[in-house]
């Protein structure tokens, strides 16, 4: 009987040592996924202002084409 309970003494520490390194690892994929979260905020951040500022200038030229006035005939 002693014999089986040291077999069960040693249940604990291992899964101790999995759920430590379960919970380290759980942080770290944490930690990459927030940054890989961040840095596709800021690339999105990014691209629509840069299509944003596009549309803009095609909006203006746009509207520059439809009211500029017609060129005069040299005499």
């Amino acid at each position: 009987m002693i014999v089986g309970m040291d077999y069960l003494a040693t249940i604990p520490p291992i899964v101790g040592v999995i759920s430590n390194l379960s919970a380290i690892t759980l942080q770290l994929l944490a930690e990459r996924l927030l940054t890989i979260v961040l840095a596709g905020f800021i690339v999105g951040s990014v691209t629509v202002w840069a299509l944003t500022e596009l549309l803009w200038l095609w909006i203006k030229r746009a509207i520059g084409e439809l009211h500029t006035l017609p060129r005069l005939l040299p005499h």
